[in-house]
């Protein structure tokens, strides 16, 4: 019969990845955290929910609304966009 197939790459030594994990998974969760902000001032920016005025106050009311909706837990994305990016940079 044939040998088993040794695989490509060894696999990480669980020391290795359990001292470099917490702070692998602290610098993912903020910038999945990062990015929802981003997209979710975007997305009341493209809506015009401030108006078209370039005063000044458009900026001003999509900031509070932005800020509003990040301490209420933002839109759900960061957590989905955490798991994404943990699983595809293992």
């Amino acid at each position: 019969m044939s040998a088993p197939i040794a695989p490509v790459a060894p696999a990480p030594s669980p020391l290795h990845a359990a001292s470099s994990s917490p702070e692998r998974s602290a610098k993912i969760k903020q910038a999945a955290h990062d990015f929802e902000s981003v997209l979710v001032r975007q997305l009341l920016k493209a809506s015009k929910i401030g108006g078209e005025s370039k005063g000044g106050y458009g900026d001003m009311a999509v900031d509070a609304l932005a800020d509003g909706i990040e301490r209420g837990g933002g839109l759900g994305l960061a957590s989905c966009i955490e798991h994404a990016l943990a699983r595809t940079s293992r």
